[in-house]
């Protein structure tokens, strides 16, 4: 055979693998930041045995968390409802559905629902393991 059959031969099987593996797959960057939602940056991470934890949480109409604090990296994704977030200080966001959150860390602060809908959040926490993913304020 010569080479020009063959370079056909591989232009060939080329196309045809390239059609035939096609996906739909799409993806979409939600958040990329250096800082919390109030501009506290993060600071270099150093963590000895890292653990990551996802949840999901419900938060019922007109329901309020209590005030807490996380002592470790977290994002949350407001999947369904309203979610307004207020900080011991009185600093306050609103997050709809679709949005992201990158939680305080070390700072007081409570969430609630303030639409006509639960709220269905799911968070991803990252920090050394054993540390608790909240601690209430006494």
């Amino acid at each position: 055979m010569n080479k020009t059959v063959k370079s056909a031969i591989m232009l060939f099987v080329m196309i045809l693998f390239t059609v035939t593996v096609s996906y739909s797959a799409e993806k979409e960057i939600l958040l990329k930041t250096t800082s919390t939602w109030d501009n506290a940056e993060y600071k270099k991470l150093k963590i000895k045995n890292p653990e990551a934890t996802v949840l999901k949480i419900v938060i019922g109409v007109s329901e309020e968390l209590p005030m807490h604090r996380h002592d470790l990296v977290n994002i949350a994704y407001v999947k369904k409802g309203t979610l307004t977030v207020i900080t011991d200080d009185n600093k306050e966001i609103t997050l709809h559905e679709g949005e992201v959150l990158p939680e305080l860390v070390g700072k007081y602060h409570y969430g609630k629902n303030t639409g006509k809908e639960p709220v269905e959040l799911i968070v991803f926490y990252l920090g050394q393991k054993g540390t608790p993913l909240s601690v209430n304020k006494e």
